[in-house]
């Protein structure tokens, strides 16, 4: 499969919307693989990643619904049916995240996840889906994440951390995968954007200014975990894109286990100003 180069993009998604990057959530990406069984099925802005197990297909997060087609057709181009989707994950309850469950959970029957302090805070202020004027198509959780249960579907094994700060449910997602008999873990932070938590942001929305403390005690919760893969929400947050051509049969280019402790260390560096700010 031959992958396209694409331009560089902020690493802050909120960044590109300053710079004036032309809606790079409408630019296809073609699938690509981040690790054995797993793939990258977003656009060139949001992520969304794909899981394949012995009792079906798992997907984490959606992408927005005008572009949830892009993420049909990566299952498609895959080898996969719209059927064999059978669990979708939610990283938060922002709409680039999960504004394309409901056309996907129509298309599949899929059950869908996510943790109970997101479902809360989108029931009681629906004004944070940050849609933007998108087409939103409402849904229900099947059923809600917990710290201490991973999340079990076939041969896969979910760790699910509830990761607070960028919204008060984000959650993060590790699993372990086998590649060359080695055991490496992947992990994605749920949310690693700092727009949602500065002062100016808080104040506006009438947002508790302790989701600033929540997210710094977050990251380093995660700060010291191993990670051999990191994920990205979204791909610029951690390179991902920069990557991609060098996939080759033998080579893994995302096996890089100084990724996950620099992003950690980046966003710890910077919630620590805003929060010496609001001191």
């Amino acid at each position: 499969m031959t992958h396209r180069p694409l331009p560089p993009l902020p690493k802050d998604p909120q960044d590109c919307l300053k710079q004036g990057c032309e809606r790079p959530w409408e630019v296809a990406v073609d699938p690509f693989p981040v690790a054995p069984r797993t793939w990258y099925v977003g656009n060139n802005w949001v992520g969304a990643y794909l899981l394949q197990s012995t009792e079906g297909l798992i997907l984490i997060d959606t992408t927005m619904q005008p572009q949830v087609y892009l993420v049909f057709e990566s299952i498609r181009k895959l080898g996969f049916d719209i059927s064999d989707l059978k669990l979708i994950l939610i990283s938060h309850m922002h709409y680039d995240h999960l504004g394309g469950v409901r056309p996907l959970v129509e298309a599949s029957g899929a059950k869908v996840m996510m943790s109970r302090e997101d479902w809360q805070f989108l029931c009681d202020r629906p004004d944070q889906l940050l849609n933007d004027g998108y087409p939103w198509g409402s849904f229900e959780p099947d059923a809600f994440y917990s710290d201490n249960q991973p999340v079990i579907f076939g041969d896969r094994v979910i760790r699910t951390v509830l990761t607070p700060g960028h919204t008060p449910g984000t959650t993060s997602f590790f699993f372990e995968v086998e590649q060359d008999g080695t055991s490496l873990q992947v992990g994605m932070h749920g949310g690693i954007g700092l727009i949602t938590v500065t002062d100016e942001w808080l104040s506006e929305h009438n947002l508790p200014f302790s989701l600033q403390q929540d997210f710094h005690d977050s990251l380093m919760r995660l700060r010291h975990m191993k990670v051999d893969i990191t994920l990205g929400s979204h791909p610029a947050q951690v390179g991902m894109m920069d990557r991609v051509n060098a996939i080759t049969e033998d080579h893994n280019p995302f096996v890089d286990p100084a990724v996950w402790p620099r992003l950690m260390d980046e966003r710890i560096a910077g919630i620590r100003k805003l929060l010496d700010k609001s001191a």
